[in-house]
């Protein structure tokens, strides 16, 4: 007779999709049970956070941003890959009529 992992699972791939759910469903019982804050942080701390993590996060990408054009090969790579976008769309836009 066969025994329960044969019998469920016949590849990896479905004993990964068994799984999944039952750690997304498992996950936050440990949050529960770590006795942590009784009471939940306000809204307007979590959005306090979240505000200086877009603005670390956007002024990094104005950084990286920056170094990009500053380099020519890649700004032409970039320059490349606007130009084909923007001929494509017109291409879908103008066959479709």
């Amino acid at each position: 007779m066969m025994n329960l992992k044969e019998r469920f699972c016949t590849s990896q791939m479905a004993c990964v999709g068994a799984a999944v759910p039952m750690l997304v469903v498992g996950s936050p019982l440990t949050a529960f049970a770590s006795g942590g804050e009784s009471t939940p942080k306000p809204m307007t701390s979590l959005l306090s956070s979240f505000t200086q993590v877009a603005a670390w996060m956007w002024g990094e990408v104005g950084d990286l941003l920056t170094w990009i054009l500053g380099q020519p090969i890649l700004l032409l790579a970039m320059s490349m890959f606007f130009v084909g976008a923007i001929v494509s769309f017109f291409i879908r836009v103008f066959h479709s009529v």
